[in-house]
């Protein structure tokens, strides 16, 4: 079971830090009222049009794939406000510093989170050539779904954006996490060692947005991103969270109000894929990051990568096979 928990956490990130509580037995309902109060909802219609939570199929053959967008911003000022008018809510445009699919298959055999390098330069529906991130930043939460969506060649069920300022809160209240770094760098006042590292709340915001220092930019920033994840996974199940309804209702006080979700992600929706996932261990579980070809193209605002195009169409089959998992091991293999 907590092979299953830790999977889970790291697997959907942030939102799945409700899903480490939504199987924990009598305090669900509690904890499911605190997620639906704490984070704010989306019900742009623009939104909503991107959006297809209910995908057509036979009822009798058992869940579809599920494909979760996951962004993260820095400038929760300009990210979506759902107090705002719903004619516009989603639709004001924001920077985004993480792109993620969290990609769960028809069969629920597995989570696979699939990163997408801010500087990927793509179409943007309407607007010509752009980098992936430039789509959030002209048309909000709509246009970074349909521009995923058509990277990708996946039909996004929902979508999540959180204040990364809400994963320094987490980090803060788990008394600290412990990251691998694969490089040494500097950020601000922080500095990170090749090894192990211990993150105070600062310093771990720092150690995911951190880009500039390195060489290869967002690609970095990625893997310190999938790291981190992979840290704070461990750290709650260590301390034991999932058996606790007092850690688990300050976890979910302390960071839904970090998270703008579309109204379809409710705490209903994240109880369902808790008891579909039900069952799967570690081995089922990848990180994959969309593949980029080297070097990195020089722009007028820093850099731009070129997707490799046939890695690309090999991400996208194996999205449509639920085969993405065979797909990182065979282009880690690649790599080495």
């Amino acid at each position: 079971m907590k092979q299953q928990r830790i999977i889970i956490v790291a697997g959907l990130t942030v939102v799945a830090l409700l899903l480490l509580g939504a199987g924990a037995g009598v305090y669900t309902g509690y904890l499911g009222l605190s997620w639906d109060a704490g984070t704010a909802k989306s019900d742009d219609p623009a939104l909503a049009k991107q959006l297809q939570s209910s995908k057509q199929q036979d009822k009798s053959a058992g869940p579809a794939a599920t494909d979760i967008l996951l962004l993260g911003t820095n400038a929760p000022e300009s990210a979506p406000d759902s107090t705002a008018s719903t004619d516009s809510s989603a639709s004001t445009g924001f920077p985004t510093d993480m792109i993620m699919v969290a990609h769960i298959p028809a069969d629920r055999s597995g989570v696979q989170l699939i990163s997408i390098p801010n500087d990927t330069w793509v179409p943007v529906p309407g607007h010509g050539q752009g980098t992936v991130e430039s789509s959030a930043e002209i048309g909000g939460l709509p246009l970074a779904v349909q521009t995923v969506s058509e990277f990708l060649a996946i039909t996004i069920d929902h979508v999540a954006v959180i204040d990364l300022a809400g994963l320094s809160d987490l980090t803060d209240l788990v008394g600290g996490v412990e990251v691998e770094s694969s490089t040494a760098f500097e950020s601000g006042d922080h500095e990170f060692k090749v090894g192990s590292n211990t993150l105070d709340g600062a310093a771990a915001l720092a150690f995911v947005s951190e880009r500039t220092a390195f060489p290869n930019g967002d690609l970095q920033r990625i893997h310190n991103q999938q790291e981190f994840i992979r840290a704070v996974g461990t750290q709650l199940l260590s301390a034991d969270y999932e058996f606790n309804p007092l850690k688990m209702s300050e976890l979910v006080r302390v960071l839904s109000p970090s998270l703008t979700v579309d109204s379809g992600l409710n705490a209903s929706t994240l109880v369902k894929l808790v008891s579909q996932l039900e069952g799967i261990s570690e081995d089922d579980f990848d990180f994959v990051t969309a593949p980029t070809e080297v070097p990195i193209v020089p722009d007028d605002d820093g850099a731009r990568l070129t997707a490799d195009h046939g890695g690309l169409e090999k991400l996208k089959q194996a999205i449509a096979d639920d085969t993405v998992s065979d797909y990182g091991f065979e282009a880690e293999d690649s790599r080495r």
